[in-house]
């Protein structure tokens, strides 16, 4: 399916869809397999959008699961992760290159498993796990919600008397997780004689979570460079959903009100997520639950695909009921809804199965 530009320029003032702020970014180095990464300009932040099939795939399908998720999280970072550290400024000559992972979802962006591969040796890792203290499922808003607590971490890899550059990897909504992990590791350099030169995240982040980040970064004299993945996202009212547009679905269950919002993003990149994207979909979704197997910091425990998907179909169908969809859209939105009951039905099966052997 086609959608025409001006179909998508209209969808664009509709939303306010920031698509005047990108620039294709200056490169060196060659980028693989359809990859493109844009700079965010008119603006002081020093972020970057990483736009590939793989990201654009997942955005748009919550069907996306387990370890074709993994897959092709793994193909993108791929892809982009030498370009990335040329626009980092990252020199892992003389760069003391630290990847901070935050547990237990952050390692499913797989930026490390790339680094494994070109960068061999020439980093350390460090866990943290922030944890809410009550579930935070679609609601990042509320007053117990704002309770994070570090309830593991190990910094023992940690490179002493170094000059770091901090690789984190992370979903960037209200930035509560990454606050609370830059705040620890810059404890512990402190403890062993380290400085961080320069904070890299890299994720699906949210526009006003990269703004927060940007002026912690500023209070604590550290350059920050964001690499988002697809678009700086918009932000729904429950500091939790992160769509490119669409209708703020959280605020409709609230007062049925109708707020519309948008993303900052590269208009050519808008146009490719029109054919797919369900309006006011989630695009990284619950990132843990998606996921196979996690990291707990102690040991490995599954995630929670059938919660994610089952989520996921109440949110479409909430979306779908509000009554803004276009026709094209509603069978978007129809075609991912019968997807997604299909793996949930298979799941599901398969536990019966499982339970009885």
């Amino acid at each position: 399916m086609q959608v025409e530009a001006s179909l998508g320029d209209s969808l664009i003032q509709e939303y306010g869809v920031n698509v005047d702020a990108t620039v294709p970014a200056k490169l060196k180095t060659r980028l693989l397999n359809d990859a493109r990464i844009f700079q965010v300009t008119n603006s002081s932040l020093n972020a970057y959008i990483v736009d590939t099939p793989q990201i654009r795939r997942i955005a748009c399908h919550p069907n996306v699961v387990g370890a074709e998720l993994e897959k092709l999280m793994l193909e993108s970072a791929e892809a982009t992760l030498k370009a990335i550290l040329e626009l980092a400024e990252v020199d892992t000559r003389s760069d003391g290159v630290l990847f901070e992972q935050i547990l237990r979802a952050g390692p499913g962006y797989q930026l490390h498993n790339a680094a494994e591969q070109l960068i061999p040796n020439a980093f350390r890792t460090v866990n943290i796990r922030p944890r809410y203290t009550h579930t935070s499922y679609r609601d990042h808003d509320g007053f117990v919600q704002k309770q994070l607590e570090v309830v593991f971490e190990d910094f023992s890899s940690l490179q002493k008397n170094s000059n770091i550059v901090l690789m984190m990897q992370d979903t960037v909504a209200s930035s509560r997780s990454a606050v609370i992990s830059i705040e620890r590791v810059l404890h512990h350099c402190e403890k062993v004689g380290s400085h961080i030169r320069k904070w890299v995240v890299y994720g699906f982040v949210s526009l006003e979570g990269l703004k927060l980040l940007d002026r912690i970064a500023q209070s604590y004299g550290i350059p920050l460079t964001c690499f988002a993945l697809g678009n700086l996202t918009a932000l729904c009212s429950n500091n939790y959903d992160m769509p490119l547009f669409g209708v703020d679905e959280s605020l409709w269950q609230r007062d049925q009100s109708i707020h519309k919002i948008g993303a900052l993003v590269d208009r050519k990149t808008f146009l490719e997520y029109l054919p797919e994207f369900i309006p006011g979909a989630d695009q990284p979704g619950d990132w843990s639950a998606r996921q196979s197997r996690l990291f707990t910091g102690t040991g490995y425990e599954d995630g929670n695909i059938d919660g994610h998907l089952a989520n996921s179909i109440r949110l479409v169908e909430s979306l779908r009921k509000i009554g803004t969809f276009a026709d094209w859209q509603d069978r978007i939105a129809r075609t991912e809804l019968q997807l997604m009951n299909e793996k949930l039905a298979d799941i599901m099966s398969e536990k019966v199965r499982a339970a009885r052997t």
